[in-house]
């Protein structure tokens, strides 16, 4: 299966917008090039891409008008919009938010800071994607899944965590800020407010950063934030003082949503924040139906995984989609290799598995799916990831279950580690199910 983004790029300069195609090639993406604006509905529509960035201002038409025609048609209005404007004042961005773009930055940003933008953006169209096939697969089983007000997305009493020194600057940003729709919670010390975002909840995290400042200590909170399978969602603005552009572009690299490389006023920073919160939000809305379709219909015997009989109709779904549409598809098999040795006993058996599939299940993305499909077995389809992400998140995975102790059902521990093997395997062009799941069990190791 193709290891593709797709993406159309709409722009009333068509040389630029096949510029931008090309630029975004490399980086894994099939683009299309669509230079006017009255095409960019029934393109967007027939095509249904990941997401859809505009290349500056069309001729024919207001960009801030198509904007507001796709997130206003049911067909469209899923899908993430991203523009690279010449103007990103407060003012404009303010207005692009109100038109129901997903994102702006500034047109003449580096190619590196424009894909990592594009990276958040593409995440929340797979967990969309995921939304509507969940269900889909659900209601096969019987199950009708409440999706009322979904998109329907309150950005008010916005909570948070705003991560800086006690300096003058960084004080009277955060005041600033709670004058705002935001209400700050003030933390200076960075691991306190590594821990605070592990315990609490918030909408976004801003990290302030002032000349003289320990840049370490805010790249290391952003990496912490979004190495952490249960944080990694959560936005993360950095605002750092003036001439630390490289700063800013190191941030990037190290997981931060935003950064703005220049001393900010307040309205910069909220209207930053406004599309972060926003996406955040709408995270949090799709959350609640996907987790839903686990009910006793679908699910297997141990708590938070999915049957092995759900499993295979949803990859069946999943494979179908891939081959109509180009997604991404992989999955990820853990044979949990020693529990019969461990336990002695069913009931310890099923306690020692039931820790690992609570591991596992939390250690995904809500739009990954986990599912018991053998005795010792857990399988997990991870929709939009390409093979080396799999693995990626397949070693984390094995790294943890191998240096947890587990517990027998009377809570002694068990005196030994678990050994697991694992696969990881991205789908073929029309590959079946049962095919697929066979070679994650060749991939074994």
């Amino acid at each position: 299966m193709a290891s593709l983004t797709n993406v159309v790029v709409a722009g009333g300069d068509a040389a630029a917008a096949v510029a931008r195609v090309e630029m975004l090639s490399p980086a894994g993406y099939a683009g299309l090039a669509v230079s006017n604006g009255l095409d960019v509905q029934s393109y967007v529509t027939e095509r249904q891409p990941d997401l859809v960035l505009f290349e500056g201002a069309f001729d024919d038409v207001d960009a801030f008008e198509v904007a507001r025609g796709l997130k206003r048609h049911e067909t469209t209005q899923h899908i993430p919009i991203i523009m690279l404007t010449a103007d990103a004042s407060p003012h404009l961005l303010d207005e692009g938010f109100a038109a129901g773009f997903d994102d702006m930055l500034d047109a003449d940003a580096a190619n590196e800071i424009i894909l990592s933008r594009l990276q958040p953006l593409v995440r929340l169209s797979t967990m969309h994607a995921e939304f509507h096939r969940r269900i889909a697969s659900a209601g096969k089983f019987g199950l009708s899944i409440d999706t009322e007000g979904v998109h329907d997305v309150d950005t008010k009493n916005c909570r948070v965590l705003f991560v800086g020194s006690d300096s003058g600057r960084a004080m009277a940003l955060a005041d600033a800020l709670s004058t705002t729709e935001f209400s700050p919670v003030r933390e200076t010390d960075h691991f306190k407010a590594g821990a605070r975002v592990a315990e609490e909840t918030f909408d976004a995290a801003v990290i302030a950063v002032d000349e003289g400042d320990d840049t370490d200590k805010a790249l290391n909170l952003c990496a912490h934030i979004r190495n952490n399978p249960r944080l990694f969602n959560l936005p993360v603005l950095l605002a750092t003082g003036n001439n630390q552009a490289e700063l800013a572009e190191a941030a990037y690299g190290q997981g931060a949503s935003i950064a703005v490389p220049s001393a900010p006023d307040v309205k910069m920073l909220a209207a930053g924040l406004r599309f972060l919160v926003r996406r955040q939000r709408l995270r949090w809305n799709l959350h609640g139906p996907i987790t839903a379709t686990l009910q006793p219909k679908t699910a297997d015997g141990l708590d938070g995984l999915y049957s092995k009989e759900f499993l295979r109709a949803h990859l069946a779904h999943l494979l179908d989609l891939g081959v109509r549409r180009q997604r991404n598809l992989s999955l990820a098999l853990f044979s949990i290799q020693n529990i019969a040795g461990l336990s002695g006993n069913p009931k310890d058996a099923k306690f020692l598995m039931q820790q690992a599939a609570d591991w596992i299940s939390g250690l995904v993305r809500v739009e990954d799916m986990a599912a018991r499909l053998g005795e010792m077995e857990i399988c997990v389809a991870l929709p939009g990831a390409a093979e080396r992400e799999a693995q990626q998140a397949t070693d984390r995975i094995v790294g943890v279950l191998q240096n947890n102790q587990f517990k027998l059902s009377d809570g002694t521990p068990t005196g030994s580690q678990i050994w697991v093997q694992s696969g990881a395997v991205a789908a073929a062009q029309g590959e079946t199910a049962e095919a697929l799941i066979a070679r994650a069990r060749d991939n074994l190791a």
